[in-house]
């Protein structure tokens, strides 16, 4: 009986190791497909094989001195563009201008979202700020037509004037201009 009890155990396992490998087999074709299917997906949002539409997407941060820049999320149709966390604030803050995509983009519509946190950075006065973070988030969707440049800047800025509750002044805007002109595809990096 015991010869029959090890026999059927290391059946067992047997059987068991097969599953295994076989739900394995599974998740890596799985992975394989979502691959693909992602590939796939990133060609089309970047405008790899047609023609399509060329997009220039800037971020401009035009806020004040009291507001130091600590994180920024951008995002093309879910795809993350841009992500960034600077906890000390120098580094962001300091790019006023920083250029995100230059590039082609299928035909259709599409949508930029953008999440921009900034933290207080007060004296004197205003020092009661240090302790504030501010939370802007906002999307554009828009549609790239063939043959067409759209450009997006997308301003972090400062809202109001000397009246205005420094709590109301971190703002969020997208600048889109759409040219019909002088649409050229980027050069393939060599």
């Amino acid at each position: 009986m015991a010869t029959t009890s090890v026999a059927t155990a290391d059946e067992e396992y047997g059987l068991r190791m097969k599953e295994l490998e076989d739900a394995v087999s599974e998740l890596k074709e799985q992975v394989f497909r979502s691959k693909a299917k992602l590939t796939l997906l990133t060609e089309q949002v970047q405008g790899g094989s047609g023609a399509g539409s060329r997009i220039v997407i800037t971020h401009k941060n035009l806020m004040g001195p009291n507001f130091l820049l600590v994180e920024v999320n951008y995002f093309l149709d879910g795809t993350p563009l841009w992500q960034e966390f600077d906890d000390a604030g120098t580094k962001l803050t300091a790019m006023k201008e920083h250029p995100l995509w230059d590039g082609n983009i299928v035909e259709g519509s599409h949508t930029l979202t953008v999440e921009l946190r900034y933290r207080g950075d007060g004296s004197g006065v205003f020092q009661y700020l240090s302790g504030y973070t501010w939370k802007l988030k906002d999307a554009l969707t828009f549609t790239a037509e063939s043959g067409k440049l759209v450009q997006i800047d997308v301003v972090g800025f400062e809202a109001g004037n000397f009246t205005t509750e420094m709590s109301e002044r971190p703002k969020l805007r997208f600048d889109k201009n759409v040219q019909t002109e002088g649409v050229k595809k980027p050069e393939s990096p060599k």
